[in-house]
């Protein structure tokens, strides 16, 4: 006697179909800490302006600036101060999807929300990109780069680019060496403390290093025992903060490639760079313009567009108020 099973008859093996789980996989997305620590400006509506500008007085304090004085003699000599400023123009982005009605009636999943979602992740992205370059790449008021260091003292990026990454990466001494080049150039601390901003990559050699986890996590005075909200903790009065949308570089310095093996620690001081957007508008979480009604372009209403604009910069203020330490990494 023939056994019926799943194969046979084969005409059985047609009324088998995939079961179509509506639970979705999380979709990746980027851990974005950058904007957060910029000096934040509001370009005003209806002002007739398209750009910002910044000021900073030009002067440092020098005791030597102080004259002895003789009784009865006025001064005679004065002090000035200058004043230096950049004036940033906003430029304007935006992105769009255009959903047919069909999918839109049929498919499984809710197809608008999805793209929405997606679309103010990529806008809180190039927000993003665009503070990292400027940080990395860009010029202050005065016309100055930040000062880039490089992974265990080597002295400049055509070496660190021919070191293997067994002798190129990011220590403790490292950042110990940027912090110390900002609080020589007289950089305030944000809230308290700098921040260094680490890819996965970086962070992951800096807890495979004794000074830091000696420091952070062994000392009873930091009370800190796990990573927590993304922070690997504090070190010599530097937050430790992860983030996934370094710069990374390749043989060619200020160039990035992401499938370089060279990455951008950021150590930032208060007013490091600062960002512009219209009043009530910001890329890091737009207002979705969402249009499903039938005009003279789609008279059947056959189709849904969804899409954002931010009218937006990011300039880098004061370079002596940033470190870039660019390493190598032993993950593989």
């Amino acid at each position: 006697m023939a056994l019926m099973s799943r194969s046979n008859p084969a005409s059985l093996g047609s009324y088998y179909q995939a079961f179509l789980s509506k639970n979705l996989i999380d979709r990746i997305n980027d851990t974005l800490k950058l904007n957060e620590l910029a000096q934040q400006v509001d370009l005003p509506k209806n002002i007739g302006s398209t750009s910002v500008k910044f000021f900073q007085f030009d002067t440092t304090p020098a005791s030597s600036n102080v004259q002895t004085l003789t009784e009865g003699t006025p001064i005679s000599t004065f002090r000035e101060v200058g004043l230096n400023s950049v004036s940033v123009s906003l430029t304007q982005y935006g992105e769009a999807v255009k959903i047919s009605d069909i999918l839109s009636q049929t498919s499984l999943f809710d197809v608008l929300k999805e793209a929405s979602n997606t679309l103010g992740q990529e806008a809180a992205l190039k927000a993003d990109d665009l503070s990292r370059d400027q940080l990395v790449t860009g010029t202050d008021v005065a016309g100055n780069a930040t000062d880039k260091r490089y992974g265990q003292g080597i002295a400049s990026f055509a070496t660190l680019s021919s070191t293997a990454a067994a002798s190129a990466y990011l220590d403790a001494e490292d950042l110990l060496d940027a912090v110390t080049a900002l609080k020589a150039n007289k950089s305030n601390p944000l809230n308290g403390k700098f921040t260094a901003l680490v890819p996965p990559q970086v962070s992951r050699d800096l807890l495979r290093d004794t000074d830091f986890l000696n420091t952070v996590y062994r000392n009873p005075e930091t009370k800190l025992g796990s990573i927590i909200k993304g922070e690997l903790g504090s070190f010599y009065g530097v937050r430790i903060v992860e983030h996934t949308n370094p710069f990374i570089e390749g043989t060619t310095a200020g160039t990035y490639n992401s499938a370089g093996s060279i990455y951008s620690t950021v150590v930032l001081g208060a007013d490091a760079f600062g960002v512009v957007k219209i009043a009530g508008d910001s890329p890091m979480s737009p207002r979705m313009i969402v249009l499903q009604n039938a005009d003279k372009s789609d008279p059947l209403n056959q189709t849904i567009t969804a899409g954002y604009k931010a009218f937006y910069a990011a300039k880098l203020l004061n370079a002596k108020r940033a470190v870039v330490i660019k390493s190598k990494s032993r993950f593989a």
